[in-house]
């Protein structure tokens, strides 16, 4: 059975363009039916320490944003999935009791059984909301490690497509293959425009915060360093 739906999986990721969006779809639709799953987040880890979100599926895009980016100092289950290199597997009441600061997230699915984390080092993770309380043995864990590893090698691929300047976007990642969200790209073209964190957030009428935590996903989606590389690339600063 495992063998037959990584098979399916891989013929999926080989569709053109597919998002890791569509990628989410498909494992809750597709590949984790019979653990019952919901919903499912996919992030990266990002060189400066922190568990970014790149894409997920029944969750609202607005409360994935709100969650931001994730430090690994951090104690909650990415983190302690990715810093133990291990499957976690929670219940409902377990997640609450062990990981506090999850009160603090809003949004959260109220109506779930089990929350399982599976890390794919160095890159990212993908995490599962499910209905039910799987028993996790060899073969299950080696068949969730797959699926994620896929999942991250298809996130990854993208950072080995060059990088095309354009006339109307000198030095900015094509938008061909979608990695940046529309609130992304308005962040960043403020930013090629000299403003600073605090004159975006009052520009868009966001939080500093969330401004904040929106710039370190921007260099973590297209591969660099920080502002100044940015900069340099489109010609500014």
């Amino acid at each position: 059975m495992y063998l037959t739906c990584i098979g399916q999986l891989v013929r999926h990721l080989m569709t053109p363009e597919i998002s890791i969006s569509e990628v989410c779809k498909y494992l809750v639709l597709n590949v984790f039916t019979t653990m019952k799953a919901s919903a499912v987040y996919a992030g990266v880890i990002t060189k400066d320490g922190f568990i970014a979100p790149v894409g997920s599926f029944g969750l609202p895009e607005k409360t994935v944003a709100s969650w931001g980016n994730i430090p690994l100092t951090l104690k909650a289950p990415l983190t302690d999935a990715v810093k133990q290199d291990k499957i976690i597997l929670l219940k409902r009441e377990e997640a609450f009791e062990k990981y506090p600061v999850l009160n603090g997230y809003e949004g959260i699915p109220e109506a779930w059984e089990s929350y399982l984390v599976c890390p794919t080092l160095p890159h990212g993770l993908i995490a599962l909301t499910l209905d039910s309380s799987p028993k996790l043995g060899r073969e299950t864990e080696e068949f969730i490690r797959t699926v994620s590893s896929l999942v991250s090698l298809h996130h990854q691929k993208d950072k080995f497509k060059p990088r095309v300047k354009s006339n109307s976007e000198s030095g900015r990642s094509s938008g061909k293959n979608g990695s940046l969200n529309g609130r992304q790209l308005l962040i960043m073209t403020l930013m090629e425009k000299g403003f600073s964190n605090p004159q975006i957030a009052a520009e868009i009428g966001y939080s500093e915060s969330l401004v904040r935590q929106e710039t370190m996903a921007i260099y973590s989606i297209l591969n660099i360093s920080g502002r100044k590389e940015l900069l340099d690339n489109s010609g500014g600063g």
